[in-house]
């Protein structure tokens, strides 16, 4: 298998989530989409995708408190609106990526994989494996899991990624946000907010991180950093760039390592 690449879309770009409205952003998607069939034929990597969930996902989840675990029969109601919300965002970005020319094929984490008190614990990978193999690219996302000490629990697409690129040696991380990458300040509210080009284990505690716009149940910008950080631990070195400037998902993927921020 040629080098593996994670891809991660965030929420925030392929939907409008900053609107809180359950809707796609079919123009950006589409783009996107595009960007990454372009770069897979460029380089002839391997790619997988990792999709967030936008108002999809978090609408539902904040309704019925599921980032609290098993409250009573409302969070297993929850859990079956979460889970048939994000089957059809993920079904379109499934289709979005085929009309590009990517071989893209859905997984649900759910079908297999288990947290235990909000970590995910165990996830069968063997299907994923041959996928790569045979030159598919897998198309995941954000989900409602079991848990163990829980009853049920938040999959966050930020906790997912790095945990298969740990579990599957990928090379290395793309993430494809609403911002340029990691600033010092909210970037949309401040103007004079500075990018941090790189953050390690050094420096990471001298930030203030902004968080995510609309809502998000799942830890927003923080959260997504320190996720990213144990995987630099072992060796994953992740990029974040924007997904609403053209072409930068793709110069990212080619190879460009100037763009955005840096996490090693």
């Amino acid at each position: 298998m040629n080098e593996l690449v994670i891809v991660k879309l965030g929420g925030s770009v392929i939907t409008k989530k900053s609107e809180n409205k359950l809707e796609i952003n079919q123009e950006n998607l589409g783009r996107l989409c595009r960007e990454i069939g372009d770069a897979k034929e460029e380089t002839n990597c391997s790619l997988m995708v990792v999709h967030g969930a936008g108002p999809y996902g978090h609408f539902f989840a904040e309704k019925y408190r599921l980032n609290e675990g098993y409250l009573g029969e409302e969070s297993i109601k929850g859990m079956c609106e979460t889970r048939h919300s994000m089957e059809k965002l993920n079904a379109a970005v499934v289709d979005s990526l085929n009309k590009a020319g990517v071989n893209a094929v859905a997984f649900q984490p759910s079908a297999g994989g288990v947290m235990k008190n909000r970590k995910l614990v165990s996830f069968p990978l063997e299907a994923l494996k041959k996928m790569l193999e045979l030159g598919l690219t897998p198309v995941g996302y954000g989900d409602v899991l079991m848990d163990l000490k829980t009853g049920l629990n938040i999959l966050s697409g930020d906790h997912l990624t790095p945990y298969l690129a740990t579990q599957l040696k990928a090379s290395r991380i793309v993430i494809a946000t609403d911002v340029s990458g990691i600033f010092d300040g909210d970037p949309n509210k401040n103007r004079n907010a500075k990018l941090v080009k790189e953050i390690t284990r050094k420096n990471v505690g001298n930030m203030k991180i902004s968080g995510s716009r609309g809502v998000d149940v799942t830890g927003g910008m923080k959260r997504k950093v320190m996720e990213l950080l144990d995987a630099a631990d072992k060796g994953i070195t992740s990029q974040i760039v924007s997904g609403l400037k053209p072409g930068e998902l793709k110069n990212a993927l080619t190879g460009n390592k100037k763009l955005g921020t840096t996490i090693r």
